[in-house]
């Protein structure tokens, strides 16, 4: 049973108590959970977007750089990373606007609109990751694929469909995996903001 719970099962037995809570009280509770639990999306997005930009520069990049260059992704790797800064750079935005209105709500109505506003910011966040990811995989593959220099290096008689399937099998998958990561992530903070919707459409 967590804080709220408990101070819940106060407020709904409180003539048993000495001490009194009001719904203010439990609004009060509600709105700096929700805030906390807004605050944490914000730092999580934003190490989301500076742990893997640290590791990349702290890495050997030559070989990447060669890779690029070699298929001729050197030009789109760098428009797609501009995108990928921008939309990172966006969400955190709204991610600090929902935890500053979230912050400063001063009525069940409003905080019920920014928790809504909250959870559907979440998810196209993720989705939007994700969707980018796809996008850029199926480039990579494609710029690949239909190099000479990649044709060259298979055996002869290489049925190019099912180089295809296997490595959109596999992408796939590595996709999955992602969606997985950030479903636990995300989701854990998602339910703990629809409990306290819940909670809120009570006191409406």
């Amino acid at each position: 049973m967590d804080q709220l719970d408990k101070l819940k099962n106060v407020w709904q037995n409180q003539s048993e108590s000495p001490i009194k809570f009001t719904e203010s009280d439990i609004y009060d509770m509600v709105q700096k959970k929700s805030s906390s639990v807004v605050k944490w999306i914000l730092i999580i997005s934003i190490l989301e977007f500076i742990l893997p930009n640290l590791i990349f520069l702290f890495s050997d990049r030559t070989s990447t750089k060669e890779f690029y260059f070699t298929y001729d992704l050197d030009n789109v790797m760098i428009f797609y990373s501009i995108i990928y800064i921008i939309i990172i750079i966006g969400f955190i935005y709204f991610f600090y606007k929902n935890y500053k209105s979230i912050s400063a709500d001063t009525s069940v109505k409003s905080l019920l609109h920014n928790i809504l506003k909250t959870r559907k910011t979440v998810k196209y966040y993720i989705y939007t990751n994700l969707t980018l990811a796809a996008i850029i995989g199926i480039h990579v593959f494609y710029k690949v694929f239909n190099s000479n220099l990649f044709i060259e290096k298979l055996p002869n008689n290489t049925n190019m469909v099912f180089v295809w399937v296997i490595a959109i099998v596999i992408f796939s998958f590595v996709l999955f995996l992602f969606w997985c990561i950030y479903r636990i992530i995300y989701g854990y903070f998602l339910r703990k903001l629809n409990k306290n919707y819940k909670e809120l459409r009570k006191k409406e």
